[in-house]
């Protein structure tokens, strides 16, 4: 049975998430809402792409009829922090799970979240770093720190003009994991240079954000020791890969309880995959 889906936000990434719902088998796109004042709102979704249903854009505070009317299971929300936690609050009151695309939300704010899942007993993933590249990039970065420990590590971030938030979410996340495994909790927000006469601490790592043209996002990971350096890098050339990302989590919180990234919903891919292919090799060794 496909998996009922709402999306709210229907701004540059929602809409490529959306075009994914409405071409994926495994969803059924029943519910899109606007931000209240939105030209958008009471509006079908056909005027803005190319599809056959006949979905009227809701506004957000009409939220809690839509979710009685429209019975979805999962809501993918691609917001702003204050408008996804009023949201939350809604969805959470009816069990509705969900998928956190948003960015920017301060430790508060965060905190608020994993309450809403702690008191309702929902599931969510929690992922503005939701794309499946990024993720391996992490995975790989947290590797590295554990092998070349003394090594100076260096985060440089890159998105458009209009982006709001700098450092990006992301690179904030890369940060906090990559300090963990320093032993350290400190990062430092630095511009692209750092002055000449600066020092840096050999356990801090330093983040410089780039706001610059359209493009959409870049992230690099620097390690550096005395001798050579290695850089891993991830560029996106596409709002797909955040729309692909939405889609795994959607998938694998739909009939799940409690709070999850994205490295869960990818290490959970990956055990699912692994215990297919062992069960087809005990199949053919069963019957050879």
């Amino acid at each position: 049975m496909n998996i009922k889906t709402c999306l709210l936000g229907l701004g540059r990434t929602g809409s490529v998430v959306a075009e994914q719902l409405l071409n994926s088998p495994q969803f059924d796109l029943v519910s899109v809402i606007g931000k209240s004042g939105s030209p958008k709102v009471g509006r079908p979704l056909s005027q803005f792409m190319t599809c056959n249903q006949d979905i009227i854009i809701a506004d957000a505070h009409d939220l809690s009829k839509e979710i009685d009317q429209k019975c979805f299971r999962v809501a993918i929300d691609f917001t702003s922090p204050q408008a996804t936690l009023e949201n939350a609050y809604i969805l959470a009151e009816k069990g509705i799970n969900m998928v956190i695309g948003t960015t920017g939300f301060n430790n508060m704010q965060l905190y608020e979240l994993k309450k809403i899942v702690e008191t309702y007993r929902i599931g969510l993933v929690y992922a503005p770093n939701i794309s499946v590249g990024i993720n391996l990039l992490l995975s790989i970065a947290k590797t590295m720190a554990r092998l070349v420990p003394n090594y100076d590590i260096e985060i440089t971030e890159s998105c458009h003009r209009n982006k709001k938030e700098a450092p990006s979410a992301t690179a904030l996340k890369i940060a906090s994991e990559l300090s963990i495994i320093k032993g350290s909790s400190k990062y430092q927000k630095g511009k692209l240079s750092r002055k000449s006469h600066s020092q840096k601490e050999p356990q801090n790592i330093a983040i410089h954000s780039i706001r610059a043209g359209g493009a959409i996002g870049m992230h690099k990971v620097l390690f550096a020791g005395e001798a050579d350096e290695i850089e891993i890098t991830h560029r996106s050339y596409s709002r797909a890969i955040f729309a692909e990302g939405a889609l795994k989590a959607a998938a694998f919180v739909s009939n799940l309880k409690g709070f999850f990234h994205m490295e869960d919903v990818l290490l959970f891919e990956r055990m699912d995959r692994d215990l297919r292919i062992a069960a087809n090799r005990l199949y053919l060794n069963f019957n050879s």
